[in-house]
């Protein structure tokens, strides 16, 4: 039997950000890996998990890899410095254009508007749940304005999906979850069409392992994503990204983790693969923030050596023993 698919279809394609898990969490029925373009993404979790540091950290690499520039909505304020220190660890090298308009329709215009322009690539809303329709930011504190900003959201997402659809741009949209009063679960602002027409959806928290978050004394830690939409493959597959403090998302570090967490590497007291010792988590941590990327290169090499399957649980917490040589 064979079935055509006649007329001009899309084509998918995807780029490989050189996450491991990150990548191969889209993976699709062809074994097809790393993050579809052309497409919607929203990141939602809870109150300072990581959201945008992340979100920065993956559009610099999808950016990057394109040679072209971001184009960033902001609607709650950010640190301009901690951004650029974002960028220049995942070696992004562009511009990121500021988007601030007095109403906040203006500002999502804007970034449709810079998205038509073909030196950018990736669009950033930052973020949802602070957007402010013009009827709430004229009018009185008590006035009614339910459903006004699902509405915004409504038209923008219908609008970005026209654009989104004819070229490889990608849109984040960050967002906050918050417990849905009365009731059971969690919600994330913006309505129901956001939902729908958002491609991929990104679920965020920082890991959390036989009962302690993957924090370590420095502030870096370990954030875990699950796909919980995937319109190009599957949905609930799983990564792990290491943050580390004050630089952001590290593809080393997280080559490290991600070699522990599928045993290609041990942990005891020293990280190892096969005999060869890298030192103590702290040590390796060290050589992330005096920017040795060649450090690094056997772990990537550790991972490229695997046939991938599905992921493998993190059985033990890599955490520990750098909260023991602390209190040492």
């Amino acid at each position: 039997m064979t079935v055509t698919v006649l007329g001009d279809a899309p084509k998918i394609e995807r780029q490989v950000t050189g996450l491991y898990t990150f990548d191969r969490a889209f993976q699709n029925r062809k074994g097809e890996i790393g993050l579809p373009l052309g497409t919607g993404v929203e990141v939602f979790g809870g109150t300072s998990v990581g959201k945008s540091t992340s979100t920065y950290g993956i559009a610099g690499l999808i950016a990057g890899a394109t040679n072209q520039h971001i184009a960033l909505a902001d609607f709650e304020g950010f640190d301009p410095e901690f951004l650029v220190s974002v960028l220049e660890t995942v070696k992004f090298d562009g511009h990121v254009q500021y988007i601030r308009k007095k109403d906040d329709e203006e500002t999502l215009d804007e970034l449709l508007s810079c998205l038509r322009k073909k030196e950018f690539s990736v669009g950033i809303v930052d973020s949802v749940g602070a957007i402010s329709p013009i009827s709430e930011a004229e009018g009185d504190l008590g006035a009614a304005n339910m459903g006004r900003r699902a509405l915004i959201m409504a038209q923008f997402t219908r609008k970005s999906l026209k654009l989104l659809r004819d070229s490889n741009k990608v849109i984040f949209m960050i967002n906050h979850s918050y417990p849905i009063i009365g009731g059971r679960g969690s919600e994330s602002p913006g309505g129901e069409v956001k939902k729908y027409l958002a491609s991929i959806r990104i679920q965020v928290r920082r890991k959390y392992v036989k009962g302690k978050y993957e924090e370590f004394p420095d502030g870096s830690y370990i954030l875990e994503g699950t796909i919980k939409k995937n319109r190009w493959g599957y949905k609930d597959r799983t990564f792990n990204l290491f943050v580390l403090a004050g630089k952001g998302l590290h593809l080393g570090l997280t080559a490290m983790y991600d070699c522990v967490a599928l045993k290609k590497a041990t942990k005891d007291k020293v990280i190892k693969i096969g005999d060869t010792s890298f030192g103590r988590l702290k040590e390796i941590v060290d050589k992330a923030q005096e920017g040795d990327d060649q450090f690094f290169t056997p772990f990537f090499d550790a991972l490229n050596s695997i046939v991938y399957e599905e992921p493998i649980a993190v059985e033990d917490t890599i955490v520990e023993e750098v909260i023991e040589e602390t209190e040492e």
